[in-house]
């Protein structure tokens, strides 16, 4: 049985009013030594100055021991030289000359992660054989053994010869936590409405990722809906698959549908079996990408990436530049597709393509993956079988190795490379070889190579970090998988093989500049490509500088997409930003204005205010002005959003000549469990959910506007898998009649599971009474107070204080400090009627005579309740 832990309050109050009473503090306790008592290494107290009758004295020794104890099983928290390693039930166990000693189970030194081969033959005999409960101080005298029972914590600090090396960050799989069986249901919702030349159009769309846990396994479905009036509608399933980690082998396997990560070959949709290795499942330190999207927008526009056809992600963006960085995961390599829809229904479109970078490893880790299955693309009749396999590990400090193999119906392609770590920067190089077979081609099919050569290096010298993501010739019978299975499509549908492009050159650069002193920094990135069977060539770019004058920011870029006639276009942009009032004090608001003008003479300016408001900047504005000639003319934007504690809402308008539209959305995530449904703003894919009953109200530390709900719950987002994240719980706001025993707890989550965290609380109005005997004297110090039901309610301190935390606005309270009639008395109170939903910021006050009748005189002095 677990022992019952007092109030901290209670326990402050009590040894910060007996530390008075010390005669002699001596050197600190040793190392593997709990608590004792009547020793010359602790504080010892005179009970003679505390006796009632002159014959009876209260026992203090348990206070005579820093970090005194009471015997007893306790559930704590276990941590080695500061790394939590576990919580579990720990045994403190009484010794003869009332020393209390810290008691591990064999299990919990397995969890420790030490050298065996530097433990006595009977410890180790004991962990092998899961022999029970071995003390510390016996067993290691060479640990130390701190306990705070007020945050339940047991420290252990052990020599770094007792342990293996481990790297900095590792958290042992034994510590995560596959969460508790829950469904979740992710959502963004948008409505959008626009009315041009005298006709409405409406339209919606709705993402949504849901998911149910069940033990380790984890569902997941992801899709996007689309609405138009009069127009095209339907539902578009992205994934659905079925997932569960295997620790042993760093790695999950994946049954369903979903897309390959494409960390050697371009990411690929299939149907089918997938085993993966998941690099965050290694320390932090030991560890090795969805690409930021940026654009220009003239209007309140809504931009919609694809992927492989696909549309995985929509938003609506304000007037200006704009920035997105917050996609899921798609992979390492292949193309976003991008298009950005302005107010009065013109379109621009542009990729964002992206690469995997040089392949190094440290020697020794490697990455892995097996699939295998079948092509799920919706642009493709037929879906052929897809095998895949890939293998990157470091052989050395200089050398990484990888290879893989694509294999489908009349089609194959065999990759092998090598990383290079060099003075002169990283550098990768690889060669695929693949074959197509088509029936039209009198040959039977094409075959050919590709060359890929990649280079990263970073200066710190001169701040430049440049990367050539991939230079890639490919000769003309060479085709990727997803060509190849276009290319066979056209061919089976009777079309012509030659509207399939195959790619020839492509080089992809992402450089960045910082200047020297106060000169700003510079970028650039974008790529060329041209085809074996095409004469035109794909250019596009971005090119940036920026810099800032004080608290004015001000940047200038330009651009090169292709526009709606499929000509390619120049864009130029001039922005500046300034705060419009201190910036060391809230919710400023922001002045942005800019300048653009794109190839074909189009000029524009805009001028905007944007900012937030609420304590917990859960509000969030802004409002703007536009004019673009060539008949364009003058447009007004705004909009705002909100972060409820529940759901996440936005809506914009905008207003220009010829036309107007407005748009709202929802966003958030619904999570229900066992015990409940919690409804949170964020959407992410791993969540703890945090439960302390009664406390309502609480905010959770460092998520903005996270608060515990009427029933005590809250959902955490954003936690990272495998790691130790650290939740903590503001008291602050919660009802006066509740006391939270722990504020902070730690765990290391699954990825996509939905942990549990249960933070205790005591229940009852807090009350402070100056209790004294019949004959005025005071009540013994460290007496221990209970209420009717005989649970420990608090304790008696100096000069009589009772501070303790009662459920019933009026009660008996017995107080102890012995066994003998003689030494218990009675104390009564009544309070003044409570409200559960008042905020108290002191103690409700009494004074009482503590009698050993059944009743006692009360006699408030100075009550003080809100």
């Amino acid at each position: 049985m677990l022992s019952t832990k007092p109030s901290r309050l209670a326990l402050f109050i009590l040894t910060s009013l007996t530390s008075s009473y010390a005669q002699s503090e001596t050197p600190p306790l040793p190392a593997n030594s709990t608590s004792s008592a009547g020793s010359d290494d602790g504080y010892h107290f005179d009970p003679s100055f505390l006796t009632v009758d002159g014959k009876s004295t209260i026992d203090l020794s348990r206070f005579e021991r820093k970090g005194a104890i009471l015997p007893g099983s306790y559930l704590v928290d276990i941590y080695v030289n500061s790394e939590k390693v576990g919580r579990e039930t720990v045994e403190f166990q009484e010794q003869p000359d009332k020393s209390v000693q810290t008691c591990l189970n064999a299990a919990t030194f397995k969890r420790i992660n030490l050298r065996y081969d530097q433990l006595p033959a009977d410890l180790l005999t004991a962990i092998k054989a899961d022999s029970g409960c071995v003390k510390i101080n016996q067993a290691l005298p060479q640990i130390g053994v701190a306990y705070d029972s007020g945050e339940q914590r047991l420290d252990l600090s052990i020599p770094q010869a007792l342990l293996n090396n481990t790297a900095r960050g590792y958290v042992s799989p034994e510590l995560w936590d596959s969460g508790v069986p829950a469904a979740m249901l992710g959502y963004s919702l948008n409505g959008f409405t626009m009315r041009t030349q005298g006709e409405t159009t409406n339209s919606a769309s709705g993402a949504i990722n849901a998911g149910v846990n069940i033990g380790g396994w984890y569902f997941r479905h992801n899709g996007f809906y689309t609405w138009q009036e009069d127009g095209d509608k339907g539902y578009d399933s992205t994934n659905t698959y079925v997932q569960r980690d295997i620790p042993v082998i760093k790695g999950r396997i994946i049954l369903g549908e979903t897309n390959t990560q494409g960390q050697l070959f371009d990411t690929v949709p299939f149907r089918g079996a997938q085993l993966v290795d998941d690099d965050r499942m290694l320390p932090e330190s030991q560890r090795g990408y969805a690409p930021d999207i940026r654009g220009i927008a003239r209007t309140n526009a809504r931009v919609t990436v694809r992927q492989n056809g696909r549309v995985i992600y929509e938003t609506t963006v304000s007037p200006g530049a704009f920035s997105i960085n917050d996609l899921y995961p798609t992979g390492y390599g292949g193309n976003l597709d991008v298009t950005v829809t302005e107010a009065d229904g013109s379109t621009q479109n542009f990729q964002v393509p992206y690469a995997s970078v040089t392949q190094l490893l440290r020697p020794g880790s490697h990455h892995y993956s097996v699939t295998a299955g079948q092509l799920n693309d919706s642009s493709i009749s037929s879906h052929p079988a897809f095998y895949q396999g890939t293998y990157q590990r470091g052989l050395t400090n200089i050398i990484t190795g990888y290879g893989g193999f694509q294999a489908s119906n009349d089609y194959y392609a065999i990759q092998i490379g090598s990383a290079l770590s060099t003075p002169a920067g990283a550098i990768s190089f690889d060669v695929t070889q693949s074959r197509t077979h088509v029936s039209s081609l009198e040959e039977g099919g094409m075959s050919g190579q590709s060359y890929q050569v990649g280079y990263s290096k970073f200066i710190p010298d001169t701040d430049s970090n440049l990367t050539i993501a991939a230079y890639r010739f490919s000769t003309d019978g060479y085709m990727d998988f997803m060509t190849a299975m276009r290319m066979r499509d056209a061919d089976a549908a009777g079309r012509d093989i030659d509207s399939i492009w195959r790619a020839k050159n492509k080089l992809t650069v992402t450089a960045n500049q910082g200047l020297p002193g106060n000169w700003g920094q510079f970028y650039v990135t974008g790529y060329e490509q041209n085809y074996w069977n095409q004469d035109e060539t794909d250019l596009q770019f971005q090119a940036g500088y920026s810099n800032n004058y004080g608290n004015i920011s001000y940047s200038v870029s330009a651009g090169r997409v292709r526009n709606d006639d499929g000509d390619m276009e120049t864009s130029f942009l001039f922005n500046l930003s300034m705060p419009l009032g201190r910036s060391d004090s809230g919710n400023v608001p922001q002045l942005n204005a800019s300048v653009n003008r794109d190839g074909n003479g189009n000029v524009g300016e805009q001028l905007g205010i944007s900012g937030t408001a609420g304590s917990d900047n859960q509000y969030s504005y802004g409002i703007s002005a536009a004019n673009y000639n060539n008949g364009v003319g003058s447009s007004g934007n705004a909009n705002g959003e909100y972060r409820s504690p529940y759901t996440n809402v936005t809506a914009s308008y905008g207003l220009g000549e010829g036309y107007q539209n407005g748009s709202v959305g929802l966003s958030g995530t619904i999570i229900g469990y066992q015990d409940g449904v919690v409804l949170t703003p964020y959407t992410s894919d791993t969540f703890a959910i945090v439960e302390a009953d009664g406390a309502s109200g609480a905010k959770v530390g460092s998520y903005a506007g996270v608060k515990l709900d009427h029933w005590g719950h809250a959902a955490v987002p954003y936690l990272n898998p495998y790691e130790m994240n650290e939740i903590t719980l503001d008291p602050k706001g919660i009802p006066y009649n509740v006391e939270l025993e722990n504020t902070s707890q730690k765990v290391a989550p699954n990825y996509g599971a939905v942990v549990r965290l249960k933070y205790a609380t005591q229940h009852g109005y807090p009350i402070l009474i100056a209790a004294t005997m019949p004959d005025g004297t005071s009540v013994p110090f460290g007496a221990s107070v209970s209420d009717h039901l005989g649970n420990t309610v608090g304790a008696v301190g100096q000069m009589g204080q009772v501070y303790a935390r009662v459920t019933d606005e009026r009660d008996t309270l017995r107080v102890s400090w012995g066994k003998s009639s003689n030494q218990q008395c009675q104390l009564t109170y009544v309070l003044m009627p409570q409200s559960d939903k008042g905020q108290s910021a002191e103690l409700t006050r009494f004074a009482s005579v503590c009698t050993p009748q059944s009743a006692s005189t009360t006699q408030p002095l100075d009550l003080a309740s809100k």
